[in-house]
């Protein structure tokens, strides 16, 4: 008789009892924490669990992440613990920080200590573009500036389109936020030190997040944040995600970038080369007539030079794979095989009649048989 599956790959539906969707907040391991409907005698609204995954999805190494939507079976509420049973298609995920299901991404940066930097905060709209998703701008610690300066910051960002938060963790003065994190799965991202840990203590004391400083000699933070969690706060679900020293872009087309510039877009179609990067084009409807911010088009321009160099060298990259390789067969069965020049195949074949040679040898001294000797060679 023919053996069926293991139990734990295929159990009967009542066994695992009740089945209930939830959203994993956090991972250590392989261990998953899921934030699920509680149970409605308890009187808890939601509840987390420490789950593992069904056997079969760890035989077959299913890539669950932080933000995934889940069905968990096994519940155990006294022990906290339950059995992811299937992972739900994902809308979306960021490769860095891993995280599923995003609905947009919140830019925190600081309005001083450390000091604001607009082309830091243009590179991380200009890569959270470049993931899709919608950007917001959170500019904390704005009692540390004047009221001209903070009005002079919001407004500046406020005038391409983006939505703006001014706010004070130290003053728990976090209302605007609370409004834009309702109902939304979030991602906080920026630079170390500027207050995003704070923010999630001051939108909900409870949390208790490590806090960081910010270094009196550098100038920057200090990371504080080492993996991502989701935080239920202000009607929603926040990322905390580890702030980053290093903000490299992708291999992206060069003059794709304007695109990522709201101020540029509309003047885009009337450059009369398809393929326009606007920095030296003669009659480029962009540097001719869109209004840009000094501060703005500099962060472009130096967008604009680091895009082509990662362009030229995945270029140079393809160029040597394609060089050192070629197509064998065609249509569906078309492979890539290595290609050997003539010197190489040279070498391959002089050491090939030397170590057939050595072998005949050997055959003829009776070490080697004549079979052993006819296998070889073929």
């Amino acid at each position: 008789m023919a053996r069926g599956p293991e139990a734990g790959d295929r159990p009967d539906p009542n066994a695992l009892g009740p089945v209930v969707e939830g959203v994993v907040v956090r991972r250590i391991s392989n261990v998953f924490w899921v934030r699920a409907p509680g149970a409605a005698a308890s009187g808890i609204a939601e509840f987390e669990y420490a789950c593992s995954r069904r056997a079969r999805m760890r035989k077959e190494q299913v890539d669950i992440r932080v933000g995934d939507r889940v069905r968990i079976s096994n519940l155990d509420p006294v022990n906290s613990t339950a059995l992811i049973t299937e992972v739900q298609e994902r809308v979306n995920t960021l490769p860095r920080p891993p995280i599923a299901n995003v609905d947009q991404v919140l830019v925190v940066v600081a309005a001083s200590q450390p000091e604001f930097s607009s082309q830091l905060l243009d590179r991380f709209l200009v890569l959270v573009q470049m993931s899709g998703l919608p950007a917001a701008i959170v500019i904390n610690k704005r009692d540390l500036v004047s009221t001209d300066r903070l009005a002079a910051l919001v407004g500046s960002y406020r005038a391409l389109g983006y939505p703006v938060v001014a706010t004070s963790a130290r003053l728990s003065d976090v209302a605007g936020l609370e409004r834009i994190l309702a109902g939304q799965v979030s991602v906080f991202a920026g630079p170390s030190g500027v207050g995003k840990s704070s923010l999630l203590n001051a939108l909900d004391p409870r949390l208790s997040l490590k806090e960081g400083e910010v270094s009196s000699r550098l100038g920057t933070g200090r990371h504080t944040t080492t993996f991502a969690s989701l935080h239920a706060v202000a009607g929603g679900l926040v990322a905390d995600t580890p702030g980053y020293s290093h903000l490299e872009f992708p291999d992206w087309p060069p003059e794709e970038l304007g695109w990522l510039f709201p101020e540029m877009v509309p003047w885009i179609p009337r450059c009369p080369l398809s393929k326009c990067q606007h920095d030296s084009e003669p009659d480029c409807a962009v540097k001719n007539r869109a209004e840009i911010a000094p501060a703005r088009f500099e962060s472009y321009l130096r967008f604009l030079e680091e895009l082509r160099r990662t362009h030229d060298r995945a270029l140079s990259s393809t160029s040597k794979v394609e060089s050192a390789t070629k197509m064998s067969g065609g249509g569906e069965s078309a492979r890539r095989l290595v290609r050997i020049d003539a010197e190489q195949r040279e070498d391959s074949r002089r050491l090939t009649h030397q170590r057939l040679a050595e072998l005949a040898t050997q055959a003829a001294s009776g070490e080697l048989d004549e079979e052993e000797l006819d296998d070889l060679a073929t």
